[in-house]
């Protein structure tokens, strides 16, 4: 038992040091499986517990997904075990994640929605945050209308202790506008992002990719020029932002496509294998818009991609790589578009295409 607490403590130790990604999450699933193997729960809980964390900050959304629905089990067994807050704080983590896997149900998301307003309740949270997931899984969902009227209830409540930070909510409420179709709004509600007057661990880093095309489309050329290489330094070294990064190459196959083929040779070989498919269908589609883009320059061109990527066979090919990528993608969102009971993603695809491409 002894050997087990050291090995388990030193594993933990060592994970703490690391910033969220693969070799975290390594350490910890190790530390949960020797926990499971001494029969510790606690202990299982307490690695699980990190590796929510690491796995959804991280770029790893379904080890986050597995690990949670472990300890709502225990939670549910035993609550006076483990901490409450934290459990129920980082069910907003994990609920986030699910809708960017067409495998899952609606119905099944919906159901972990009400799920989580229920637990909220009997915690004795306010139904602001139930509200503001709402509107976030909808808008994810391609429902705009409802995500709107969920938005709409949000603003009438009150902070409570499960709220996110105000950066957060302010970051999701910009991009709302900006799937609307109104630029000149977001670009104003963004404002005290881009300012630095809001700010958190995840913004401005997720905030400023979106606005840099319509910075551009309002005429603000200037603007969104400073901006590029400012938002990328915040977000090129963390793979969580897999759809900001495509954001990234859909605004340079705009402006300056050369600029663009850097950023596509570094980034192409680590989404290629990225969990959520959401995700990894938005970098796609941008990084086939500039491919697209440089192809049309007419200058001949090879990507500088490693021999362990699956595309490596492409790189000197660079349209039947964009015809990859392009089926790819609009494969995953079929696949969402049937879940969700729309055509938003196909139609947007296409959309970004014409508009980038």
């Amino acid at each position: 038992m002894e050997d087990f607490m050291m090995e388990f403590e030193d594993l933990i130790e060592q994970a703490y040091d690391l910033p969220n990604g693969a070799a975290k999450i390594a350490l910890l699933e190790r530390a949960a499986e020797i926990a499971d193997l001494a029969g510790d729960a606690e202990a299982g809980y307490e690695a699980r517990e990190a590796i929510v964390e690491a796995a959804s900050f991280g770029g790893f959304p379904m080890k986050a997904i597995v690990a949670y629905s472990w300890m709502l089990g225990q939670y549910d067994r035993n609550p006076d075990a483990f901490d409450a807050h934290t459990l129920h704080w980082s069910y907003k983590w994990v609920i986030d994640d699910v809708p960017s896997f067409p495998d899952v149900p609606a119905e099944q998301i919906e159901s972990l929605l009400q799920d989580l307003r229920r637990r909220y309740q009997a915690y004795g949270a306010g139904e602001r945050t139930y509200w503001y997931y709402n509107f976030r899984l909808a808008m994810y969902m391609g429902d705009l209308g409802k995500a709107g009227e969920s938005l709409g209830e949000f603003g009438k409540l009150k902070k409570d202790e499960m709220s996110d930070c105000s950066a957060c909510e302010l970051d999701e409420q910009v991009r709302y506008l900006l799937l609307t179709g109104q630029d000149e709004a977001a670009v104003r509600k963004a404002k005290p992002i881009v300012d630095g007057r809001e700010s958190c661990a995840h913004v401005p880093h997720a905030t400023l990719p979106f606005l840099l095309l319509p910075l551009h489309r309002l005429g603000r050329t200037e603007e969104a020029e400073a901006m590029q290489p400012k938002s990328y330094r915040l977000i090129r070294d963390n793979l969580q932002f897999t759809h900001e990064f495509g954001e990234h190459l859909g605004y340079l196959s705009i402006v300056d496509p050369q600029r663009g083929l850097p950023l596509l040779e570094r980034h192409l070989p680590q989404v290629e294998t990225h969990e959520d498919p959401l995700n990894r269908m938005m970098f796609g589609l941008n990084a086939a818009a500039l491919l697209s883009k440089l192809i049309r320059t007419g200058e001949p061109f090879v990507l500088n991609l490693p021999p362990s990527s699956r595309f490596y066979e492409l790189a000197d090919r660079p349209d039947e790589l964009r015809a990859n990528l392009e089926s790819e993608a609009f494969g995953t969102a079929a696949a969402l578009d049937r879940r969700n009971g729309n055509a938003y993603y196909t139609e947007y695809g296409r959309n970004l295409l014409k508009e980038r491409g």
